[in-house]
């Protein structure tokens, strides 16, 4: 009898060999991969440390008054640089004539160069380049959200279902847009920003202001000829400002959001009040002299109302410019504005989005705030949490029902010139009219049924259908373009309009004050 064989033949150690060696090509550079991106995020969040320690630095050896004109440079083995009980190497952060910061840091052995420009949002790492660490070049990955744009009296805060508010620690994942999770930041007052910027839980009553942020993004145009269609869910796309902007005109391409490029500045994104405007102003604001105001963005509390446009535009800049000290927003670098028309299109785009109130394709609408007081966030904001843009406590709440929110969007008169109505702007004596930054403009017709007139992003026009015989917004919201001498745009539906409230309701206001009116807060940095 033969014997049983035992062992492998040549070819089947060969092809076994071969198939390892397969396996070892596709698997290698995802696990290399894997790894480099392991250490290239560390290194990141090595120089999100960074910065903070020299801002730290700044107030230690140089005080808080004029860092202007200076340029420090750590040694390896400085103490404000250790990290996690290791010391990083040698920095430099630069602070212009501006006043704004600029930090390079760099791992020569790894090849890695970590900065941030004056203008740049966060540390970005780009590829390490002989005596070169400037600021940061290389784009965000396409699809990626922004991250927020802080200001000086910002602080980054994460809201328990409780109504909590905690500090966030921005090195570690303090919102999830994909989770419908939006990134909030309040503003105190100067005599304990400092201990919030530093501490955890902020009191309610410490608040001056609650703040969300909106990242930049193109979204796919669906509605260019103006025609009737359904709500549907709105893709977008985040977009970084670096990236060239998407100028698509027809239905099916991309579109970066108008309200993403302030004057000619392009914004990481918007940061938009959290409830409608709130406290109260003893005198009408005349310019940016509201030195007797207690302007707040507040939930629960009756919102700002009775005063022409003009006082709530100022009222608002002034938050940046003779108030400054108050809410810790300067101008320059901030800028504060009651929300232009193509804002509230932003907002209400991304509302309209897998990050807002669409899953799968499904949308449902905002619930409406039915406070006969005016009260934000419908008296209790906690439990009220369909009325906000993501359907949980992260979002923007007021934009359906509540007062009627007067926006910057202005008809132009029939010479086609600016026409301030009954608001109160008064040419180019007190209170001047506004910069043609702070308002969108409409074509003059004395209809209002030619909704024709609104752009593309300011969710007018594209988001109108047909209900019976008349044409409404989506849901059947309320759609109405100025006319005659109504000159400005007004947002969102009175709480008493039923379902004639949304977040896509428009129609035409005349400018002035009145118990139904209010405005919302915008800020770009």
């Amino acid at each position: 009898m033969k014997k049983s064989r035992k062992g492998f033949t040549l070819i089947e150690l060969l092809a076994v060999i071969v198939i390892l060696a397969i396996i070892a090509l596709i698997a290698t550079p995802i696990i290399v991969g894997v790894i480099n991106k392991s250490k290239k995020n560390a290194f990141m969040d090595t120089a999100y440390g960074v910065v903070e320690a020299g801002k730290l630095y700044y107030a230690k050896n140089f005080g808080n008054d004029d860092f202007t004109g200076k340029t420090f440079t750590f040694p390896a083995d400085s103490e404000e640089l250790k990290l996690s009980g290791e010391k990083i190497g040698g920095g430099t952060i630069e602070v212009t004539g501006t006043g704004k910061q600029i930090l390079a840091i760099y791992d020569k052995a790894k090849n890695w160069c970590a900065s941030k420009g004056e203008e740049d949002s966060k540390v970005s790492v780009v590829k390490y380049e002989e005596g070169k660490c400037g600021s940061a070049s290389e784009e965000e990955p396409d699809g990626v959200a922004s991250a927020p744009a802080l200001g000086e009296g910002m602080i980054p805060v994460t809201i328990g279902t409780d109504g909590i508010v905690k500090k966030a620690d921005i090195n570690s994942k303090w919102y999830d847009y994909e989770a419908k999770q939006w990134a909030n930041a309040v503003l105190v007052s100067s005599d304990v920003r400092s201990t919030y910027q530093n501490g955890d839980t902020i009191p309610e009553e410490k608040i001056l202001g609650y703040l969300v942020w909106i990242p930049r993004y193109r979204y796919k145009l669906f509605n260019v000829d103006n025609k009737s269609v359904p709500e549907q869910e709105i893709e977008i796309v985040f977009e970084s400002k670096n990236k060239t902007k998407s100028t698509g005109s027809t239905n099916g391409t991309y579109l970066t959001h108008p309200a993403f490029t302030f004057a000619s500045k392009e914004l990481d994104g918007i940061w938009v009040g959290k409830y409608e405007a709130t406290g109260s102003m003893s005198v009408a604001c005349v310019n940016e002299s509201c030195t007797t105001m207690d302007l707040t963005i507040k939930p629960d509390i009756t919102s700002m109302r009775n005063l022409n446009l003009s006082s709530f535009f100022y009222a608002a800049r002034s938050m940046s410019t003779v108030n400054n000290n108050i809410y810790g927003l300067k101008a320059p670098e901030i800028n504060t504005h009651v929300m232009k028309n193509m804002e509230w299109g932003a907002t209400a785009y991304f509302t309209q989005s897998k990050y807002g109130r669409c899953t799968n394709g499904v949308c449902t609408e905002l619930t409406r705030n039915t406070s006969t007081s005016y009260l934000t966030g419908n008296g209790d904001y906690k439990a009220n949490i369909n009325q906000s843009t993501t359907g949980n406590i992260t979002g923007i709440y007021d934009m359906s029902g509540g007062s009627w929110e007067y926006v910057m969007g202005n008809m132009r008169d029939e010479t086609d010139h600016f026409s301030s109505g009954v608001a109160g702007f008064n040419g180019t004596s007190e209170p001047k009219s506004p910069d043609t930054i702070y308002y969108d403009s409409y074509a003059y017709d004395s209809t209002y049924t030619t909704q024709e007139r609104g752009a593309l992003g300011d969710a007018t026009r594209e988001t109108l259908s047909t209900f019976g015989s008349s044409t409404g917004g989506w849901y059947g919201d309320y759609a109405s373009f100025p006319n005659s001498s109504f000159y400005w745009l007004i947002r969102g539906g009175h709480m008493s309009s039923n379902e004639l409230c949304g977040v896509f309701a428009f129609s035409r206001g005349s400018g002035s004050g009145g118990a139904g009116h209010s405005w919302r807060l915008v800020i770009s940095k």
